[in-house]
């Protein structure tokens, strides 16, 4: 004859599906009772939401590199504006809306299109198949007399104007040199 084994559920058992059951009774008395739109931003704590967690459209997409929202930003970062620029004063790559004259010997005036009044500004030589030469000083800054940051420019004094200098290695006199500029 079969023996019938009786299941006896053990205390750990019994334990765990109370636990189960308290929980999904809790979550079922929030679905059905608490009012809609009740749980405001006092509620959720900090950086705890994901892009998951919002409807298609309610957030809006970050800064985009020029190869689009997942590639590159250039060697300056998101959300600054920069060039590298040959001797000759063409651009040779940027993030975009600047142009560049070449107005003397190492002298170069960058139109970065808006004022950059009050952004910080970076010059450092780059190693272009266009410049093989040594470098000497660098020095970059706005074109205006408005505030103690500026300075005159040969092109005008304007806001959106960046003037860059590079001169000779070891020496005080300009040189043509290649370069990026950024302004963060």
């Amino acid at each position: 004859m079969r023996r019938i084994r009786r299941f006896v559920p053990s205390p750990a058992m019994a334990v765990a599906c109370l636990a189960l059951s308290v929980g999904l009774a809790g979550t079922g008395y929030a679905v059905t009772r608490l009012p809609r739109n009740s749980v405001t931003t006092v509620q959720v704590k900090d950086f705890s939401l994901l892009a998951r967690d919002f409807k298609r459209g309610q957030l809006r997409a970050g800064p985009q590199g020029p190869q689009g929202p997942q590639g590159p930003a250039g060697p300056a970062g998101p959300g600054a504006k920069w060039a590298l620029v040959a001797p000759t004063g063409a651009i040779i790559a940027q993030s975009g809306g600047i142009s560049s004259r070449h107005v003397g010997d190492g002298y170069y005036v960058l139109d970065f299109g808006a004022s950059v009044q009050g952004h910080l500004i970076f010059a450092s030589y780059s190693r272009s198949s266009d410049d093989r030469g040594a470098p000497g000083g660098i020095r970059a800054g706005i074109c205006t007399t408005a505030t103690n940051e500026g300075d005159n420019c040969v092109t005008g004094n304007d806001p959106r104007f960046v003037a860059v200098i590079t001169y000779e290695a070891g020496s005080f006199f300009a040189r043509d040199h290649s370069f990026y500029v950024a302004v963060v």
